[in-house]
């Protein structure tokens, strides 16, 4: 078995990167991506110039599976749910402010100035209150993700000429959207906390596939038109997007 870690091909004006193992044991090519990139295994007398062939014929497939181990890769940020921590929304930094209300049999939290208020019960265990505290904030941003979506996305959804869609806000772990068949667009709500202008990227990338539903040329073509800049936010929004994960 031999391994050759500096294989790419170019595709659609993206850079596809993978480890080429070849070994006597395999009769076909099976091409796997994962958060430790793309593999591509082989029998060890083939081509090598028809593996790329091989993989380019995948390039497609490659990308929509790249795209979702990439977007949310990295350690999550550990939060301790208390007075002081730093917390973000639409890309401002908020100071979370734990109080203790004897009238707070739910954490409802609030914004107020650059604070973010989460009231708690008196003589709250420690291991509760931070429990009812990262509740607390979860449904805060959801509130607010399903308010900044729905407007956000009707700017982008003109530029192609596509009818309203409603977003729906769910809980993803390693994806910040995804666009089924049928044109549904759903979004982590984690994504309310980047800077507007990279919560739009992903607005605009998920509103392509509904009318390119893959990775293809013509899906990147169309994403530039209406947004030139766009592989500046991508690598924006993977170098932040740990942040958010908590």
């Amino acid at each position: 078995m031999r391994s050759m870690l500096d294989h790419h091909i170019d595709f659609g004006g993206e850079k596809i990167e993978y480890s080429l193992i070849k070994t006597s044991r395999r009769k076909t090519v099976a091409i796997t991506v994962g958060f430790d990139g793309v593999r591509v295994l082989a029998p060890s007398d083939l081509d090598d110039r028809k593996i790329t062939d091989l993989v380019r014929k995948k390039a497609a497939w490659v990308l929509r599976k790249k795209a979702g181990y990439s977007e949310l890769a990295g350690t999550p940020s550990v939060k301790e749910f208390v007075s002081g921590e730093a917390f973000h929304y639409l890309g401002r930094q908020y100071r979370l402010k734990v109080i203790r209300d004897p009238e707070a049999t739910v954490t409802r939290v609030r914004a107020r100035g650059a604070n973010l208020i989460a009231p708690v019960l008196p003589n709250l265990d420690a291991l509760v209150a931070k429990s009812s505290v990262r509740s607390g904030l979860r449904q805060w941003y959801i509130s607010k993700a399903e308010q900044q979506f729905s407007k956000r996305f009707q700017t982008v959804s003109n530029k192609l000429g596509l009818e309203p869609r409603s977003i729906k806000v769910v809980d993803q772990s390693k994806r910040w959207g995804s666009c089924d068949a049928k044109g549904r667009i759903r979004l982590n709500w984690r994504l309310v906390m980047a800077p507007v202008w990279l919560i739009d990227y992903v607005l605009a990338h998920e509103a392509c596939h509904m009318i390119e539903h893959n990775h293809s040329r013509q899906f990147w073509r169309m994403l530039e038109t209406i947004m030139p800049d766009y592989e500046l936010r991508i690598q924006r929004l993977d170098s932040l997007g740990h942040r958010f994960n908590w």
